[in-house]
């Protein structure tokens, strides 16, 4: 059990994202893959989008770390990534929108 922490800024940032989808009316799950999960599979009526929720993205590897688990996954629902980064931000060549945290709130 992840215990609530002002340090882990991650884990919170999570949080604000989940509860933030449920308020916009999706019901909101863990994606299980074969190879790893997705953070958020949301759904709302015919709407499905996947989230990986991430605190930075600046580490290439990191980078490479979240946006696995959404290249694997074949469908044509939306995929993005959510991040508290500033650049490095837009639509990757494989589609997944990478987005600012806070923009996305505010959205």
């Amino acid at each position: 059990m992840t215990r609530f922490s002002a340090d882990n800024t991650g884990f919170q940032l999570e949080n604000v994202i989940h509860n933030e989808l449920v308020r916009r009316g999706y019901s909101v799950e863990v994606g299980t893959l074969r190879t790893g999960e997705i953070d958020f599979v949301a759904r709302r009526a015919d709407e499905t989008v996947y989230v990986q929720v991430c605190e930075t993205m600046v580490d290439p590897a990191t980078r490479e770390r979240e946006l696995s688990p959404l290249r694997a996954i074949t469908d044509a629902f939306p995929k993005c990534v959510i991040t508290l980064d500033r650049y490095g931000l837009g639509t990757t060549s494989d589609g997944i929108k990478v987005l600012g945290a806070i923009d996305w709130l505010l959205d």
